[in-house]
């Protein structure tokens, strides 16, 4: 008689993302979908994006170090964090790679004074978990076009400085911003990457680069391992819960339920 209507899910996902980014919970519901998750979105303003949804063709790196002050985003992780949610994901690769791996720490430690105890997990935390649970190496990082070179430098020095081997650093996704991405784009920048690079796995980064829906394909075509942002995410806030192993279709990571 009654009809589903979300409040049995086993697990409440929360996620963090820019203001005019739909792209992280989109992604997220398309992962779960089938699965008893329910996602959660909060948005914090992001000066590069705007109505619509459309990103400028290079971002400015204040307005990416402005995301993460104490007056920006700790009363949006607060607030959320108030709803009874099991884990939140800040979907924002670039503040990682800007402030790097001991200032994600300490980025993390601050917030959780505001999480109300709720597990949080960074885009960046994510991503090196995946690739030393992976075990992988010679990784091609493909960042979107609106990266410049300095924030993927400040990438390429996020990821040596523990320990992951990459080999490229790139602006190299499909150009035109988020709402011109398409799976189809995504593979083929991949393609050329690889033969490029002679990568053995790639990490597709940014959370508002469209992804997902190529990992698959990229696997099966290239032979390569395939991390995307919104993907590593969703797979670490699932740490600990038996239905991340039964997500399929989204990548061999989440046979590493």
């Amino acid at each position: 008689m009654w009809k589903p209507d979300g409040w049995d899910s086993e697990f409440k996902l929360g996620v963090v993302a820019p203001h005019a980014d739909v792209g992280p919970e989109a992604e997220a519901q398309a992962i779960l979908a089938g699965h008893p998750v329910t996602v959660h979105g909060a948005r914090v303003h992001f000066a590069p994006m705007h109505p619509g949804g459309h990103i400028d063709d290079k971002i400015a790196h204040d307005p990416v170090l402005r995301f993460i002050q104490p007056d920006v985003i700790d009363p949006t992780v607060e607030s959320l964090s108030s709803a009874p949610l099991d884990a939140i994901g800040l979907a924002f690769t670039s503040s990682s790679f800007k402030i790097g791996a001991a200032g994600e720490r300490d980025l993390l430690t601050r917030l959780a004074r505001s999480s109300h105890g709720i597990r949080l997990v960074t885009t960046g935390t994510a991503t090196v978990t995946a690739i030393q649970t992976l075990e992988l190496t010679r990784i091609a990082v493909m960042a979107p076009s609106w990266f410049d070179d300095d924030l993927c430098g400040a990438g390429g020095s996020y990821f040596t400085e523990q320990g992951v081997d990459v080999v490229s650093v790139t602006p190299s996704g499909p150009p035109g911003g988020p709402l011109a991405i398409t799976p189809a784009a995504t593979a083929e920048a991949v393609r050329a990457l690889v033969a490029r690079t002679k990568a053995r796995a790639v990490f597709i980064a940014g959370n508002g680069q469209r992804a997902i829906g190529a990992i698959d394909q990229i696997e099966h075509e290239l032979g390569v391992t395939a991390l995307t942002a919104n993907q590593v995410l969703v797979w670490s806030c699932l740490e600990g819960i038996a239905l991340r192993g039964r997500i399929k279709g989204y990548g061999r990571l989440f046979s590493f339920g």
